[in-house]
């Protein structure tokens, strides 16, 4: 597959798929978690959080992620560029410009009072923009002895323009 197939196949993943998990780390202590996801038009990932949550912590002390998404309901072993990793810069959503955008792709079909994700309130947005992409290009089943790499890189522009 070229970089543009690549790119789409990646999008694909993105607009098909809500859930995302969100690797986080402090003081060398790693953490995980699931959350539903959206991505902008620029390929930010947005998401909401309850500010006293490990991974929003995390992020307060370290804005690098990674970032997993993939179609759970594939067959195992049939993965191959079913699943996108991406490495991102992670933050926390201050603009109530940014909140609204981010309100309307995570929440886009309820009213939520927007004073909740600022402020005092228990909830924030979050944001997740990706630096690097990966593809994985061979199932398990796949591996070999020579096998070097499960993954394919690929340029977040290439997403981008997929989006």
């Amino acid at each position: 597959m070229n970089e543009q197939e690549l790119g789409a196949r990646s999008a694909a993943i993105i607009k098909n798929g809500f859930y995302a998990n969100i690797a986080t780390c402090r003081n060398d202590q790693p953490w995980n978690t699931p959350v539903t996801a959206m991505a902008d038009e620029n390929l930010d990932l947005y998401w909401s959080s309850w500010t006293e949550a490990v991974h929003s912590h995390n992020i307060q002390s370290n804005p690098r992620v990674f970032v997993t998404l993939y179609d759970s309901t594939r067959a195992r072993g049939t993965n191959n560029l079913r699943c996108l990793y991406l490495r991102c810069e992670a933050a926390v959503v201050t603009s109530r410009d940014e909140g609204r955008r981010a309100h309307a792709l995570v929440y886009p079909e309820e009213a939520i009072d927007l004073d909740g994700f600022f402020d005092q309130g228990l909830r924030r947005f979050y944001r997740a923009r990706p630096t690097q992409a990966w593809l994985n290009c061979l199932s398990e089943r796949q591996v070999g002895p020579n096998t070097i790499d499960m993954r394919t890189e690929l340029p977040v522009a290439a997403i981008r323009a997929a989006i």
